[in-house]
C-alpha cells in the first residue's frame, strides 16, 4: 500500500469484487498517518430505499464553501468543531 499511498493518505477498500486483502507491516504499511477505510457495498435497491427515506424525513445536506486560498481557515473551523456538516474548498 505504501507504494500508492503517501503519508497522511487513505486507502479505501471497496468489497464488490474484492480478492483475498495481503496482510499488512503496521510500521511500513499503516504507520505515518495513513489511513485504512472499508466501503461498504450496497444494492441499488438500498440506494433507493435511502433516497425515499431521505425525502420522507427531509434530510438536507448543510455544505459550506470556502475558497481554496482560504484552506487554512477551513481546515482551524473544522479542527475546533466549528463547522456542520460538509466544507466545500472551491479553486
Amino acid at each position: 500500500m505504501r507504494a500508492w499511498v503517501d503519508r497522511g493518505g487513505t486507502c479505501a477498500v471497496a468489497g464488490i469484487h474484492l480478492c483475498d486483502i495481503p496482510p499488512l507491516v503496521y510500521a511500513d504499511e499503516l504507520f505515518q498517518e495513513t489511513q485504512l477505510r472499508s466501503v461498504n457495498a450496497n444494492t441499488r435497491a438500498d440506494g433507493e430505499e435511502f433516497l425515499r427515506l431521505a425525502a420522507a424525513l427531509a434530510v438536507r445536506p448543510v455544505v459550506t464553501t470556502m475558497p481554496l486560498d482560504r484552506a487554512d481557515a477551513a481546515l482551524a473551523d473544522l479542527a475546533a468543531d466549528r463547522q456542520t456538516g460538509a466544507a466545500v474548498l472551491v479553486p
